[in-house]
């Protein structure tokens, strides 16, 4: 069951106003041709270009976004929540590899199929605007990631000296130098053996016991 919350006076909630239901569509609207531009342009779209796209002005774009710096950090956003949805999703398996085999595929084919990651991690990584974006989200990655390797290690499967901090960052880093090799190279590996991959130099970087590997 789902609750609706509602304002500190126990009044309930109101339900939102066709005014705000299309703010949300023209923010959405945005975010999908900016991101559609930025492909197409490698990171050099234009707030106009982006705006006509989107079917709006240009200063209904900076209304909703302040610059186009704005947009664009809320488009990488985006990415973000859609790729940590993947990397928080519930894995089951009988142990802890078994389930972060099934993590590393998925995170690897969601990253590999989404038409963003290339712009992202390539063109794109170069602008200010876009670190700073990345920042906040990838230290939500790499919280995560030592939690895993945390348990992992309490589970007996990794050495409990690896610090589980600087080992998510180092394994995320990887992972993504490894998906950036992958998408410049013609033609591109297969997404399977490239996860496959991956998780062999994962598992090797992190130390895995020999007895825990499936």
């Amino acid at each position: 069951m789902i609750e609706t919350l509602k304002p500190s006076g126990g009044a309930p909630a109101k339900p939102s106003t066709p005014a705000s239901g299309r703010s949300v569509r023209t923010r959405q609207r945005l975010m999908e041709a900016a991101r559609a531009e930025l492909i197409e342009s490698a990171g050099a779209a234009e707030i106009s270009a982006i705006a006509k796209r989107a079917g709006v002005s240009a200063g209904l774009a900076y209304h909703h976004f302040g610059s186009k710096e704005g947009l664009v950090a809320a488009v990488v956003e985006d990415f973000y929540a859609r790729y940590a949805a993947v990397a928080n999703a519930r894995y089951d398996g009988a142990g802890w590899a078994e389930r972060e085999i099934q993590r590393t595929r998925e995170t690897v084919l969601f990253l590999v199929r989404d038409p963003f990651t290339a712009t992202l991690f390539g063109p794109l990584s170069r602008s200010g605007a876009v670190v700073q974006a990345e920042a906040a989200c990838l230290a939500g990655l790499v919280e995560l990631g030592a939690r895993n390797i945390a348990q992992g290690q309490a589970d007996g499967d990794l050495p409990r000296q690896v610090d589980a901090d600087m080992a998510a960052a180092f394994v995320l880093g990887g992972l993504r130098q490894a998906v950036t090799a992958a998408l410049l190279a013609d033609p591109h590996p297969d997404p399977m053996q490239l996860a496959r991959t991956i998780w062999i130099l994962t598992a090797q970087s992190l130390g895995l016991r020999p007895a825990s590997r499936s």
